[in-house]
């Protein structure tokens, strides 16, 4: 499908050629109805108000969906965009199910009544217009969230260029206490940013220390001669590794090369005080996974398949609300709904065996986290 629009037409996906429909069909319906209330004794008026009705509940379906499915095409965003687009989707919901409820009041109330040769504000009829009214202020609520994500935000915009995850912790020097080499990067709005060289192995206990319950001799950095960027880290067994710094809603990202590793690799988050967490996670199969760990028990929130990792690969995972997403390579490969638990540490997870080259990490909090 988005072949087929890119061939034919400008347009990124089909949900801003859609969205709007159901928009104009609900505000003629809301005008319509109150029109038909002055004008009791045309019975027409009020049977296309009902038919409005469902075509706008109906057409808001159909945008939803449109919607769903072009979040999942417009890849990784900045994460202020990220926190907008997740309030945009949950009050795209809550509008749909306004529609539909409105819809149902009204349709039922039209039924009931269509013997009727003059019109009545009936109490099924009353109650579906003031829902219908609710979701005229939801939709101007959605639609401007909408409109902030095009431009405010550039989303699917090509021109716009992205916002950069932890922009600003580039030009921010690392606090005073931390050792010199170890190249962690602190900004004002508390994001991370890690960028090792070759020789920074007094990172691993400093900088990066272990969970509670992760094994400590798991996961040490070792020499790489010849290599120009990135800490490699030889992994036996398994282990979370931890920032300082505490995170609730966030966009995490690490460019890592798993070339010379069996297992999984993968991002750590709201990781608390007894080693539990949430995980986005890659094996050297290709396997994705985003999984919530309590204790000895794992909750798989969604998986899927990717190519197997070849030299370099880039890692994202994004919380924002109930809204979990993991990316590979730029790519949303997983979008689930759900609780990751509460603010809590944020690192990097090991499980396998052989040698994993971090080249970066950075950690952004969203706002209204």
């Amino acid at each position: 499908m988005s072949g087929l629009l890119g061939t034919y037409t400008s347009l990124p996906n089909l949900h801003p050629a859609l969205v709007h429909f159901p928009v104009a069909l609900a505000i003629t319906a809301l005008g319509l109805d109150l029109a038909s209330l002055a004008f009791r004794r045309q019975p027409w008026l009020e049977r296309a108000t009902a038919l409005l009705y469902g075509l706008a509940a109906a057409g808001a379906g159909v945008a939803y969906l449109a919607g769903r499915q072009a979040a999942g095409t417009v890849g990784a965003i900045s994460p202020r965009a990220e926190i907008v687009l997740a309030d945009h989707a949950d009050l795209a919901l809550w509008t749909l199910l306004a529609l539909t409820v409105a819809a149902a009041l009204r349709i039922t109330a039209s039924f009931r009544d269509r013997a009727r040769p003059v019109g009545r504000l009936s109490v099924l009829r009353g109650i579906g217009l003031l829902v219908m009214l609710g979701a005229g202020i939801l939709i101007a609520r959605t639609a401007d969230l909408g409109g902030s994500l095009v431009f405010r935000y550039g989303v699917a915009v090509a021109a716009a260029p992205a916002e950069p995850v932890g922009q600003q912790s580039a030009s921010i020097p690392s606090a005073p206490a931390s050792p010199p080499g170890v190249r962690l990067m602190r900004a004002t709005d508390g994001a991370l940013e890690w960028r090792p060289a070759p020789g920074d192995r007094a990172a691993i206990g400093r900088i990066l220390e272990p969970a509670a319950g992760s094994d400590e001799r798991a996961v040490v950095a070792v020499s790489s001669p010849g290599v120009k960027e990135g800490l490699s880290l030889a992994v036996h067994g398994s282990s979370i590794l931890v920032f300082p710094g505490t995170f609730g809603n966030l966009v995490m990202e690490a460019r890592l090369d798993m070339t010379g590793f069996q297992g999984t690799v993968g991002l750590a988050y709201h990781v608390d005080s007894d080693g539990n967490g949430s995980f986005f996670t890659l094996s050297d199969g290709g396997q994705v996974r985003l999984e919530r760990r309590t204790g000895d028990t794992r909750k798989v929130l969604g998986s899927a398949s990717v190519e197997k990792p070849k030299g370099g690969v880039t890692l994202r995972t994004s919380v924002a609300g109930h809204h979990l997403k993991g990316f590979v390579d730029g790519a949303m490969v997983l979008h689930r709904h759900g609780s990751s638990g509460t603010a809590g540490r944020a690192g990097l997870a090991f499980s396998g065996k052989g040698v994993v080259r971090v080249i970066s990490v950075t950690i952004t909090p969203v706002p209204g986290s």
